[in-house]
């Protein structure tokens, strides 16, 4: 009988075959003192080159080449990139990839683990290394109990807002201000009713919030509402669960008030597809709250400088509730094929840990993995609120069809605020599309700290 992974990964190397490939030699120079890099993309290239010089002047980087491509990762759900390097021999031996895909990449062999490199080089236990990085995105990075990466940058989500508007239409400054108050739904809802204006011709004039635009994605509001994608004691997926029909209940009940296609009319008169970055709704003073997260203010101190943008904590369904959060983020890893040396591992360990994130973080505007780099502070201090939000944090469920899962949530939101899905047939049609693809994965298991806070000293 075939297994998962045979098939997945036959599934994966007949994907690049399609495409004419067959094997090659790698790119670039290679030998045990090289290291064939995939980083950051062009627009960033400045953090690499940083890391890069720091690392040359360590002992462990003096003699080592290392052979740099700008290929950054292409998001949630395509693979495509990393399995034509692998089906073609030209894979790098580090790359710098969205976390997200680590599981997913894993499972269908186009990853390395990492384990045994640390156990040569390290001489401790996995468990024991990994403890210098937040748990979430140590989880994220670990399949079938292997280690497959280190993290590097993270973030988490909250609701930006523009004290100009809230003042304007009188809203209550006190229920946004994240040292007094946490804001629950009906809150939020309410401001975002006072500010809501309509012009002459009945188009929004001013919208308050919409939750299904920019990081309103329905594993943000999910977590709050208790929401599981997958249940490690049945080993199942549980996307028609009813937190999940909350969770699209809550697009429809704002789509019967803030109709879509109203909405997406403001949005294409304030912030049309493909327009400037200074065109934006917020920036314009015309839209009052978004969710968002720390990857905001770079965009903020650069075209809107001037403007009183703040944030606060997601809503919570009822005043006390625990505040709630999830983070994405980057890692290193090291595709199939590499060449695992002691070079290789230096400069990863360098890279990912307290010597590399301490020069990075700062410049990045993201917040830190490693824990030592959040204690010493060194990331944007604009974001504290954001670090404020690490330990409550989780990821996405590290899951080999978490990609799957993201589409069709993604799909079904939409629908549901457009009115042409109900929110039942939401969650139908979500646990259809991802209950079969986790079939090839019988007694799966996440890892057992998923979901657990993680714990960040004090300073």
């Amino acid at each position: 009988m075939i297994d998962r992974r045979t098939f997945l990964g036959g599934a994966a190397a007949s994907g690049a075959a399609a495409l004419g490939l067959g094997a090659c030699a790698p790119s670039g120079p290679t030998g045990d003192d090289v290291i064939r890099y995939w980083g950051y993309g062009a627009a960033d290239v400045r953090f690499d080159e940083a890391a890069l010089a720091a690392f040359r002047q360590t002992d462990a980087g003096r003699d080592v080449t290392i052979s740099v491509n700008q290929v950054p990762s292409n998001g949630a759900s395509d693979n495509s990139q990393i399995i034509t390097a692998v089906r073609g021999g030209t894979a790098p031996d580090l790359w710098l990839m969205d976390r997200f895909n680590a599981v997913q990449n894993a499972s269908i062999g186009l990853l390395e683990p990492i384990d045994g490199m640390i156990e040569e080089f390290e001489g401790v236990s996995v468990e024991e290394f990994s403890a210098q990085w937040l748990q979430f995105a140590i989880d994220e990075l670990t399949y079938d109990g292997r280690l497959y990466g280190l993290p590097m940058s993270t973030d988490a989500r909250g609701i930006e807002y523009n004290e100009n508007l809230l003042r304007k239409f009188d809203v209550d400054l006190d229920l946004f201000d994240p040292q007094q108050h946490v804001l629950t739904w009906d809150e939020l809802r309410e401001a975002a009713r006072q500010i809501t204006t309509m012009d002459s011709r009945g188009n929004y004039e001013y919208l308050g919030f919409c939750p299904w635009r920019d990081e309103a994605w329905s594993y943000t509001w999910g977590f709050g509402l208790g929401a599981q994608l997958y249940d490690n004691a049945t080993s199942s997926i549980t996307l028609d669960s009813p937190e999940w029909l909350a969770v699209h209940e809550l697009y429809a009940d704002w789509a019967e008030e803030y109709p879509y296609a109203s909405v997406d009319a403001f949005f294409a008169t304030y912030q049309p597809p493909n327009a400037p970055p200074t065109q934006n709704a917020m920036f314009s003073e015309r839209l009052a709250m978004l969710t968002t997260g720390p990857f905001a203010i770079r965009g903020n101190e650069k075209y809107a400088p001037d403007l009183p943008l703040k944030f606060t904590y997601l809503p919570v369904n009822t005043a006390g509730d625990d505040i709630y959060t999830w983070s994405g983020g980057s890692a290193f890893v090291v595709p199939h094929g590499a060449n695992m040396t002691k070079n290789l591992w230096e400069f990863m360990k360098f890279y990912a840990g307290t010597p590399g994130q301490n020069l990075i973080m700062p410049m990045l505007g993201d917040l830190p993995t490693n824990i030592q780099t959040i204690v010493d502070g060194n990331y944007n201090q604009k974001a504290e609120l954001f670090r404020e939000m690490l330990p409550y944090s989780t990821s996405r469920p590290p899951l080999p069809v978490g990609s799957a899962a993201w589409a069709t949530l993604a799909r079904t939101r939409t629908s549901v605020a457009l009115g042409s899905m109900t929110p039942q047939e939401a969650i139908d049609t979500n646990q259809a599309m991802v209950e079969p693809k986790m079939a090839l994965f019988e007694g799966y298991q996440m890892p057992d700290t998923y979901g657990q806070m993680s714990e960040i000293p004090e300073a």
